[in-house]
């Protein structure tokens, strides 16, 4: 009779503590997905699901299948139908009152390597600046200039130098393609 209520307890007991962690479980999942959606609130991002991040800089690179390129942006959303959003951070950029071209651009090349990864095509992406956030269409014509971009690039050769006439001589002391660009290499 003991031992039937020892073990009535100790089942007890067990189902208890079952049931006690998988409330802790749930209250962890819970409270990370509050910070997930206070985070992406406090960005300015879309709601949706957070799959990718790379603002420490430790995220896997994407690459694409067609293209010579590679990136990792900050942030991807996958949006309730599917559709991914790049999403850019540049907040060191002040008093904006229009995305810099080159960064539109790196919105663009972006929504292409996502094209590899989702179903579904981006449509956008976001740029963040310090006190606007751009909304950057993925249109077919900035698709097409990219690609064009990524073209001109391939071609690039010590022989066939990029079309650069000057760069900050900041940017030129810590580019890889210094040694072989020849404004990089007047900016010694």
């Amino acid at each position: 009779m003991i031992s039937t209520i020892l073990f009535v307890g100790g089942i007890a007991l067990l189902l208890f503590s079952l049931a006690l962690l998988t409330l802790l479980i749930n209250e962890r999942r819970y409270q990370r997905q509050r910070l997930i959606e206070e985070r992406q609130r406090t960005l300015g991002l879309p709601p949706g699901k957070l799959v990718y991040e790379n603002i420490d800089g430790q995220a896997e690179p994407l690459y694409s299948n067609e293209y010579p390129l590679v990136g990792k942006p900050d942030y991807i959303i996958q949006l309730a139908d599917g559709r991914p959003v790049p999403v850019t951070l540049k907040t060191t950029v002040q008093d904006a009152t229009a995305p810099a071209n080159h960064h539109i651009m790196q919105i663009i090349a972006y929504c292409l390597l996502l094209e590899d990864y989702f179903e579904q095509a981006p449509t956008h992406g976001i740029l963040c600046y310090a006190e606007h956030n751009f909304t950057i269409d993925y249109t077919p014509t900035l698709r097409k200039k990219v690609i064009r971009l990524l073209g001109e690039m391939a071609r690039c050769s010590q022989q066939e130098p990029p079309p650069l006439q000057k760069q900050k001589i900041t940017k030129c002391r810590i580019c890889a393609f210094q040694p072989i660009c020849h404004v990089g290499s007047r900016s010694k």
